[in-house]
């Protein structure tokens, strides 16, 4: 989960560091992909303390027959985007830094998802998302940073690099 959150998240920042001329929806898409990436990366973490953590419905029980994968995946719901930071926090007593703005970033999700690409920097909101919520929390956890994983589909960061300065988006590469 873990890695493939992260190559979500890094694919994320792809989308929004190019003109969507290409692509006219590029930004959109890659808001979606960032928040994919952020519930997979929560689950990630909150499931190192136990699988079944991520799970908010169960098979129902069958006599003489164990819960197994199979079942677990056919009929098991895991939590959802805005269950997660609670979840978290139980499991691991960490608090997901700017709370609000993982918040706000599902509901932006949701909008595109469900409804419409609404106007806006829709890359300047990823990059902020990413830099400012996520990478602290990826950082706390498994001490890595995203742009390693932006790295495998773009090996030139410089442009997301200027992207950064240009929004005064402060980044140190910590991890590894």
């Amino acid at each position: 989960m873990k890695e493939f959150g992260l190559c979500v998240l890094g694919r994320s920042l792809v989308d929004v560091t190019f003109s969507e001329m290409a692509n006219p929806y590029a930004h959109a898409m890659g808001v979606v992909r960032c928040a994919q990436g952020a519930e997979i990366l929560l689950k990630a973490r909150i499931a190192e303390e136990h699988p079944l953590l991520i799970f908010s419905r169960f098979p129902k029980a069958k006599p003489k027959t164990l819960l197994d994968i199979r079942s677990l995946m056919a009929e098991g719901r895991t939590l959802m985007y805005h269950e997660l930071p609670h979840a978290l926090w139980a499991a691991t007593g960490y608090h997901v830094p700017q709370f609000e703005h993982f918040v706000e970033f599902g509901r932006l999700r949701n909008i595109i998802n469900h409804l419409a690409v609404p106007r806006g920097d829709l890359a300047e909101r990823t990059l902020r998302f990413t830099f400012e919520v996520m990478e602290p929390m990826l950082f706390d956890f498994w001490k890595c940073d995203v742009v390693k994983y932006y790295e495998a589909f773009d090996q030139e960061n410089e442009f997301l690099l200027e992207q950064l300065r240009r929004l005064n988006i402060l980044f140190a590469r910590r991890g590894t």
